[in-house]
């Protein structure tokens, strides 16, 4: 028995090539140039859920500390002090509202990576949050410009998970998708 079988060189050369796979695009709306960007964004978005629970009480509490007035908004915050909250912070009520919010962003790149050319999951998403900010909290004197205070906190979440690989096209990157989902969490809150 031979151990290296001679390989027979294929007679008929004129094999078709197997199709090449179409290149992904990604629905404007997103508001990323090119899927192979929001393909960079959801690669180092993994390193965001790696450590989903040291980002959520990160990205909340600057959130906080930024906006202490808007604590109010949040009944489960009661025993927390928006203007020393950190993200050591062992609140309950503090960890599941932050969990919360990252949840949201995370619903948005995994709808957006399974139909990249139609997002309209995605942002039927963040209009139900949307909705359900106005329903739990307009009447409390929210307004719908709140939304965007939530952004700086977001951005310096991602540089502080990110670290040295944080650079100016990761900071662009997710800006514009903060912009995508402000868009459509505002459609929700004002519709």
């Amino acid at each position: 028995m031979a151990v290296f079988k001679k390989l027979r060189k294929n007679k008929d050369k004129n094999l078709p090539l197997p199709e090449p796979e179409a290149v992904r695009t990604l629905d404007k709306r997103v508001g990323i140039d090119s899927y192979r960007d929001f393909f960079t964004l959801k690669n180092w978005w993994k390193s965001v859920d790696r450590k989903r629970v040291e980002a959520s009480t990160y990205m909340f509490s600057r959130y906080l500390n930024d906006f202490p007035e808007n604590k109010a908004f949040y009944a489960k915050l009661k025993n927390v002090n928006a203007q020393t909250v950190d993200m050591n912070c062992s609140d309950p009520g503090f960890e599941a509202m932050a969990a919360q919010y990252l949840k949201v962003f995370d619903d948005v790149i995994t709808a957006v990576e399974e139909k990249p050319g139609d997002v309209q999951s995605a942002c039927d998403r963040l209009s139900a949050v949307g909705k359900m900010h106005r329903a739990k909290v307009s009447g409390a004197g929210m307004e719908s410009s709140m939304f965007q205070n939530m952004e700086e906190p977001f951005i310096q979440m991602v540089k502080y998970i990110l670290q040295d690989r944080f650079n100016e096209k990761a900071e662009m990157l997710y800006r514009k998708f903060f912009q995508f989902c402000l868009k459509y969490l505002l459609e929700g809150f004002n519709g």
